[in-house]
């Protein structure tokens, strides 16, 4: 059968709207970035310009960049997740990567440990639009789990869509969305492996 990846997606999504505030506590103000990724993304981001991040959750990864003093649009598929970072007084833009335009363009972005709830076959189409946004030579960081299988995880109230990546075949759909991989990190955490890695746009022409 046909692989539904809208459909997929949007259980996701709907697993996330119910469980948010549980999974906001669970986190409880810790990044899913390392340090060094952080710094390392805003070593490259050039002054004065922002970072969009995709999935931007509780908030954690925008407030530790902020910290290093990058200018961060935090945006998050999750009505529940934008809700709740309004509560502690950040702005949080609802926007689904998969089917909303980005306006504007960025010096930066991120996107950690969501990639992983897009079918195979949406991964390139999503790398390629934030590409478009970025300037040239703009950074990506990306987080993800490894692998090579495809599972449903059961949360709180559903069960939402996890896809691995092994990285050749990751790091090829970099490629083809025209970023160069500059740095990668593996560390264990849920579920296994999860790599991060820092790439860069090419130059736009």
């Amino acid at each position: 059968m046909p692989v539904d990846a809208r459909g997929n997606n949007r259980r996701t999504v709907v697993e996330y709207e119910r469980s948010a505030r549980e999974y906001f506590a669970t986190v409880a103000g810790r990044p899913s970035a390392s340090a060094e990724a952080l710094r390392r993304l805003a070593a490259e981001v050039v002054p004065g310009t922002r970072v969009l991040e995709i999935g931007s959750g509780p908030g954690w990864d925008a407030d530790a960049l902020e910290a290093l003093g990058i200018d961060v649009h935090r945006t998050d598929v999750t009505a529940a997740f934008c809700a709740l970072q309004a509560e502690r007084g950040k702005r949080c833009d609802c926007l689904d990567l998969l089917s909303d335009p980005i306006d504007g363009r960025y010096g930066g972005a991120m996107m950690l440990c969501v990639l992983q709830h897009f079918e195979r076959d949406q991964l390139c189409g999503a790398l390629r639009k934030l590409a478009t946004a970025l300037d040239a030579g703009g950074p990506l960081l990306l987080m993800y789990p490894e692998g090579d299988g495809d599972v449903w995880e059961q949360g709180a109230d559903g069960d939402y869509r996890v896809m691995q990546w092994a990285p050749a075949a990751f790091d090829a759909e970099l490629a083809r969305a025209a970023f160069t991989l500059g740095w990668e990190h593996a560390a264990e955490g849920r579920g296994g492996s999860w790599r991060t890695v820092l790439a860069r746009k090419q130059s736009d022409g």
